[in-house]
């Protein structure tokens, strides 16, 4: 029997997403109130909204509903990305247990109790993932490597994120959108990790974003798309790579590999 009641933080990077913000912030409140109310599993939780300079009104509307319901916002004193925004929301909360959500996508209501009761159950796990709904036409190939890399699916222990350093904040992973894949593969290298076959959490397509950017090479298989050599509008730079490398040998290291 445990005796220390779990304890969770779900972090929400949010930048100009006062259209998408309440909608993400009710399925994040649902998703906790499932896992206590109706699953029976006690936790203490917090939400921590990090607005990265927002100018529609983002913050605004995260203070009015926050009264409502245990939601914290913190306001960056620049505009840094969401690897940087991410970082701060784990560096002043004090869950053991972190979730992602980003601000224009929702978690369903048994994401919460899914993800923490397997890591509850095996303390050999660091992290565990589900499978994400994406509501856009799109090759099979695809589906395993977005559940593999998407930045809201999974629930991890603290002490693992801490380990590998967080999220990337260099401005050239916000540029491209490849902090999340980054973090997701120094996991994978280094701790037990679980998949559980269910969707637990949708993400959205919206103008400009990733899966938007994507659209094209989604619609084909993946040696379609490399025999083509369809462009998907990212790239791997100099600064990224340097950053990247730099992150698998800290693993390794702690891996014992050097």
């Amino acid at each position: 029997m445990r005796l220390r009641t779990p304890t969770i933080t779900v972090v929400i990077p949010a930048y100009n997403a006062a259209k998408t913000i309440i909608r993400t912030l009710e399925s994040a409140v649902a998703s906790l109130r499932h896992c206590v109310e109706i699953e029976g599993l006690l936790v203490e939780a917090e939400i921590v909204v990090i607005d990265d300079c927002s100018t529609d009104g983002t913050a605004e509307l995260v203070t009015k509903w926050g009264k409502r319901a245990l939601v914290r916002l913190i306001r960056n004193a620049a505009n840094r990305g969401p690897g940087f925004s991410r970082n701060e929301g784990v560096r002043q909360s004090g869950g053991g247990f972190l979730f992602f959500l980003d601000a224009d996508d929702v978690f369903y209501p048994n994401h919460v109790h899914r993800c923490l009761t397997e890591l509850l159950a095996d303390d050999s796990l660091g992290y565990v993932f589900t499978r994400v709904k994406i509501d856009m036409p799109m090759h099979e190939d695809w589906r395993p490597s977005l559940d593999e890399s998407c930045p809201i699916n999974f629930c991890v222990r603290r002490v693992w994120h801490d380990m590998i350093q967080g999220f990337a904040e260099e401005k050239d992973f916000s540029t491209y959108r490849t902090e999340d894949t980054l973090y997701r593969a120094c996991l994978r290298r280094l701790v037990q990790h679980r998949k559980i076959e269910v969707e637990t959490c949708e993400q959205f397509v919206s103008p400009g974003n990733a899966l938007d950017r994507q659209r094209r090479k989604f619609s084909f298989s993946k040696a379609d798309w490399q025999s083509q050599g369809i462009d998907d509008g990212f790239r791997m730079t100099p600064a990224m790579e340097a950053v990247a490398l730099a992150r698998f040998a800290h693993v390794a290291k702690l891996r014992g590999e050097q």
